[in-house]
């Protein structure tokens, strides 16, 4: 239930508060006072389309802030906890909405900042709105299916979920099975294409580190004959061969000796000879190697080109695969796998379809258990629908629920659903959109509003001008549905009704004033004495005499007693 309801900044309103009643409230004043603004600022705060041209003229933002029962509807506590919105510490939720003139707006619960999809949740749970353009809705079918399916309760609603997500996952399945089966020629040129890489790979067969070492084993076989002379040359310096010069190890031979006898003289200078000696025995080492690696040197044509011509495979497929041997390898092992998986297509196709099959039989089990809870709905829907329009003057109207098979799945079920009315008897069932005027339409609505009042758990309806193109009698039947409805749901009116404001439990004047040049929309809430100069107003116009007013305090007195 909404406690209060506060407006700052909003339209034509500077700054107004509203606290409601449980029961009806209506809201009237005179055609343009501004009980528009009322209804769109109940909608933005409950999560409706908000834009910044809704800001008072010369302001920066405007601000809507709502309290509500949090205890209503049943389970809304737990459900804003899931969300992680704090409780208010009162049992309250306060539902506010800033709407800023740059175009960004917060929304907030219990002072929370939370985004505008929880925010629309919140108000959804906690009202219904109901005007013009929602009674226009329900010419639509799909709207119609939806009042029949909430009019059956949780127990039919729980069986269109369950065919909505069997249907949900039935579509995904059939959307792959769609891919795979349009894709198989682009299949088939991939698979030829990997096939192709991967049999030059294989046939190439490269291994990690073999271009490297082949590298450098071109490098020795196409300079042979230089690292040949190198090797000598360092070798005869080493141990001799030049006639013309003195080999290193001899050098260091006599400098071992005259060391060996210096040090007999002075012992200090032994240090000397052992890195002399180590030396000698270094350089030894190094000119049998070098000896043994001149013997290794060969000049071999014929493997330097077996060479060249695998140092040139492997570089054609490094400019196809990979800049090194090992992304050719890495990218050989991606193809193989990539062929894996699509020459599985086939069995992932045979099992999509078993899949798609078995999906659509389960969606057609729960689709005929939702058609059957649906024509029961329906049964009682249209006893009840034509039990109300009775009550609203309508007693010789045929209401009538149709079905029409659809031709295949979807997500609500397996028919379309349409209202059919009879206006007067003997005239043949047609549909509501082709038959109904306003008056009608309204009173069809309200009817619909009065049946789902008792299974539905929000706990506040908002009407706005429910009473278009109704009179006599059947504005009197409207205003006495609608207290009866009240009666269990709160009640939230804008009416240019007296017979409808007469039964009120909060009756709200909105007005327009003018001070010092600008024009604001006031609302005040009337006191007994308020409320009959209102509904005097409403009955007499401009010329309200002593005898309007007794016709409006009898008004009262009648719709208090009932």
């Amino acid at each position: 239930m909404l406690i209060s309801l506060d407006i700052e900044n909003f339209g034509l309103i500077d700054r107004e508060s509203i606290v409601f009643e449980p029961g009806l409230n209506v809201l009237t004043g005179e055609t343009g006072a501004g009980k528009s603004i009322i209804v769109d600022a109940i909608t933005v705060v409950l999560g409706g389309r908000a834009s910044a041209g809704w800001i008072k003229s010369g302001r920066e933002r405007a601000r809507l802030t709502a309290v509500a029962d949090a205890g209503e509807p049943p389970g809304l506590a737990d459900w804003l906890a899931e969300r992680g919105v704090g409780d208010s510490g009162d049992g309250t939720l306060v539902l506010s909405r800033e709407l800023a003139a740059n175009g960004r707006h917060i929304c907030r619960l219990n002072g929370q900042a939370v985004t505008l999809g929880v925010y629309r949740e919140a108000g959804g749970r906690l009202a219904d709105l109901h005007g013009q353009h929602e009674q226009q809705s329900l010419f639509l079918p799909d709207r119609q299916r939806d009042l029949l399916d909430r009019s059956g309760g949780a127990p039919l609603l729980e069986k269109r979920a369950a065919a909505a997500a069997l249907y949900a996952s039935w579509r995904r399945a059939r959307q792959s099975l769609d891919e795979l089966l349009a894709g198989a020629r682009d299949r088939a040129r991939r698979l030829d294409m990997l096939a192709y890489q991967v049999h030059e790979i294989d046939q190439a067969r490269p291994a990690e580190g073999e271009e490297e070492e082949l590298t450098a084993e071109r490098n020795r076989l196409a300079n042979a004959e230089k690292i040949a002379a190198l090797a000598a040359e360092c070798y005869a310096c080493l141990h001799g061969g030049e006639p013309e010069g003195q080999p290193a190890l001899d050098a260091l031979n006599r400098a071992a000796h005259a060391l060996n006898g210096l040090c007999r003289l002075d012992g200090s200078v032994k240090p000397l000879l052992e890195t002399v000696e180590s030396s000698l025995y270094q350089l030894e080492d190094a000119a049998r190697e070098l000896a043994a690696y001149r013997e290794t040197v060969e000049y071999n044509p014929e493997r330097l080109q077996i060479i060249e011509d695998r140092l040139s495979s492997l570089r054609q497929l490094q400019r196809k695969y990979g800049d090194t041997v090992a992304e050719v390898l890495r990218y050989r092992e991606q193809a193989a796998a990539e062929m894996e998986m699509l020459s599985g297509s086939e069995q992932n196709t045979a099992a999509l379809e078993k899949e798609v099959q078995v999906l659509a039989e389960r969606w057609h089990e729960a689709a005929a258990g939702l058609t059957a809870a649906r024509r029961q709905a329906a049964g009682q829907l249209e006893k009840e629908i034509t039990a109300e329009l009775a009550e609203l003057e309508m007693g010789r109207v045929e209401f009538k629920v149709q079905f029409e098979d659809l031709s295949g799945p979807a997500a609500a079920g397996a028919e379309r659903v349409e209202f059919l009315i009879s206006p007067n008897p003997g005239e043949p069932l047609r549909p509501l959109a082709r038959i109904a005027s306003g008056g009608e339409l309204s009173r069809v609505m309200l009817a619909a509003r009065a049946i789902l009042a008792a299974v539905d758990e929000v706990p506040t309806l908002v009407f706005d001008e429910v009473d278009a193109g109704i009179g006599g009698r059947a504005l009197q039947a409207v205003a006495e549905k609608l207290a009866a409805i009240a009666r269990r749901r709160q009640v939230l009116c804008i009416t240019h009704a007296a017979q409808i404001a007469s039964f009120a439990a909060a009756h709200f004047y909105i007005c327009k004033e003018v001070r010092g040049g600008q024009t604001r929309t006031r609302v005040e809430k009337l006191d007994p004495a308020g409320r009959l100069e209102e509904l005097a107003r409403m009955l007499g116009g401009r010329d309200v005499d002593g005898l309007v007013k007794e016709h409006a305090r009898y008004m009262l007195q009648q719709a208090q007693g009932r």
